[in-house]
């Protein structure tokens, strides 16, 4: 009886650890296209929804640690959500389901390149102007999401698109409604593994949480300009502070400030707004 619960789970842990193939169809109505990505909690694929005829995401939910249990945590969390969130700068939801004892998400495919292709892959360069800006069209979308109750809680380069001069947000298998028990939110993210400190900071239940990733997201696209002959002062320490080393509008250096809580932080997304919108004018 062992040996074969052995085999079982042998079967159990190939199917889930192995990818869609191109052309393969999925419910009888997605075609994938191609793997998108791969990361800590699933799997995604471009795909042809046949019903439609548009372009799709099929995400399949398989955490890296966590097995079963954190999967159905994943996949609830983010199927709560998303049927949730109306903004035309988040994915659709289509459906949920499972297949082959997989839990499978579709939903709108979101064209365009996430912060990190840009800057690391197209090596595309913001000025602080410009990355203000961005941050002021992601903020939109942030406040949606607190004003319904919701935080993120997973603000990286990964999960924010631009296509076209638009900001997109993506990924919700980390967000916390106010009305869910924090107990079963610790059962989460004790799984995750990383940074003690700077786990406790991004999984907060509380909206602190996605202005510091705000914050860490601005921080990238500033540095995009830097180079170390812009650092102020003829001589510096081997490790320098972003502070030190980035030549900022003094209104952009105490917002980041706050944003990494370094000082009091934010407690309303339009605050952050505004105080963009005045270092704009």
């Amino acid at each position: 009886m062992r040996a074969l619960q052995r085999i079982h789970g042998h079967i159990q842990r190939w199917l889930q650890e192995r990818n869609f193939r191109p052309g393969q169809l999925i419910r009888e109505r997605y075609r994938i296209i191609g793997l998108l990505g791969t990361g800590s909690y699933g799997v995604t694929y471009r795909c042809e929804d046949r019903v439609t005829g548009q372009l799709c995401v099929l995400k399949r939910v398989h955490p890296l640690r966590g097995g079963r249990r954190r999967a159905e945590l994943i996949y609830a969390r983010e199927l709560q959500a998303m049927t949730r969130l109306r903004h035309k700068r988040v994915p659709e939801l289509l459906e949920s389901f499972i297949y082959q004892g997989q839990r499978c998400l579709t939903m709108e495919y979101m064209q365009g390149l996430n912060i990190g292709q840009l800057l690391f892959e197209e090596e595309q360069r913001f000025t602080e102007r410009e990355a203000l800006q961005l941050i002021h069209q992601l903020l939109d979308i942030v406040e949606m999401m607190h004003n319904q109750g919701m935080i993120h809680r997973d603000i990286s380069l990964s999960n924010v698109l631009l296509h076209e001069g638009h900001v997109q947000l993506i990924d919700f298998g980390l967000t916390w409604r106010v009305e869910e028990p924090p107990a079963l939110v610790d059962e989460l993210d004790e799984l995750v593994s990383g940074d003690e400190q700077e786990k406790r900071i991004r999984r907060c239940l509380d909206v602190s949480s996605d202005f510091y990733g705000i914050g860490h997201l601005l921080l990238y696209l500033l540095y995009s300009t830097y180079s170390e002959g812009d650092a102020a002062g003829e001589s510096q320490p081997q490790e320098s502070s972003w502070e030190q080393e980035l030549q900022l509008h003094p209104r952009t250096r105490q917002m980041l400030r706050r944003l990494l809580l370094i000082d009091p932080p934010y407690r309303q997304a339009a605050e952050i707004r505004h105080e963009i919108e005045s270092i704009l004018l």
